[in-house]
C-alpha cells in the first residue's frame, strides 16, 4: 500500500472517530474526538505496519483486534477521564474504536 493510500485511509479513520463519538458520546463529543484522534495519531506507525502484515497474511483480523486492544494509546483517553466520564462508557468507546479500525482495515485489504 502506498503512503498516499495509507494517509487517505488514515484520514478516513479519523473521520470515523468523529462519527463514532457523535453516536456514542454525544455529551462528550469534543473530548471523545480529541482522545480518539490522539490515539490514532499515536498508533499510526503500528497501524501502517499491522495493515501491511494483514495484507501479506502474516496476521489475521483476530490478531489485529488483539493488537489494538493491547495498544497503550487506547488506554489513555485522558480528555474523557478528565471530563468525568464513567469508565464503562470509556471502555465502550475504546471497543468502538477497535471495531472501527478492524472493520476498516479488513475492508481495505479484503480479508
Amino acid at each position: 500500500m502506498s503512503t498516499l493510500n495509507f494517509d487517505q485511509f488514515f484520514q478516513s479513520l479519523k473521520d470515523g472517530i468523529g462519527s463514532l463519538a457523535k453516536q456514542t458520546l454525544q455529551d462528550y463529543l469534543d473530548q471523545a474526538k480529541t482522545d480518539g484522534e490522539a490515539a490514532l495519531d499515536s498508533m499510526k506507525e503500528n497501524l501502517q505496519h499491522w495493515t501491511a502484515e494483514l495484507t501479506n497474511g502474516s496476521i489475521t483480523a483476530e490478531d489485529l483486534s488483539f493488537l489494538l486492544k493491547e495498544e497503550a494509546a487506547l488506554d489513555e483517553l485522558t480528555a474523557l477521564k478528565q471530563a468525568g466520564l464513567a469508565e464503562v462508557r470509556i471502555d465502550e468507546f475504546r471497543d468502538g474504536i477497535v471495531g472501527l479500525v478492524v472493520g476498516a482495515v479488513t475492508n481495505l485489504v479484503k480479508v
